[in-house]
């Protein structure tokens, strides 16, 4: 079959240009080196605000959900308008509370702990 008229009508391969010059270098304000989305930032970065009132502490934040110290209870199975910042991130969302625990500690006294998690449910 060598020699039909369909190998005749293949293109000559193309050539790339060489490249001149280099991409533009990062920038430095990612020291580590690391990609953006794996620098996960520390509990006690962020603010967490129910309304208006602000957690004493937040202890864990997950992509599902959230865990957090609030000087008055909240009602298991309510949810609730919170909001969510960090260096970097602000969000609103609702959150279903799953846990509220007293907890007395001497030093910092009587608050409540909070289990919840985001709703919608992101699963």
């Amino acid at each position: 079959m060598k020699g039909t008229a369909k190998e005749s009508t293949l293109r000559p391969p193309i050539e790339m240009a060489e490249r001149k010059t280099d991409p533009p270098a990062s920038s430095k304000s990612n020291p580590l080196g690391e990609p953006r989305s794996t620098r996960k930032l520390k509990p006690d970065q962020y603010e967490l605000k129910i309304r208006w009132e602000k957690a004493r502490q937040v202890l864990e934040v997950s992509p599902t959900g959230v865990r957090f110290d609030f000087d008055a209870p909240l009602k298991v199975g309510t949810k609730y308008p919170i909001s969510l910042t960090a260096p970097g991130v602000s969000f609103s969302t609702t959150l279903e509370v799953s846990r509220c625990q007293l907890t007395v500690e001497p030093p910092s006294g009587r608050f409540f702990r909070v289990t919840g998690k985001f709703f919608p449910y992101a699963e």
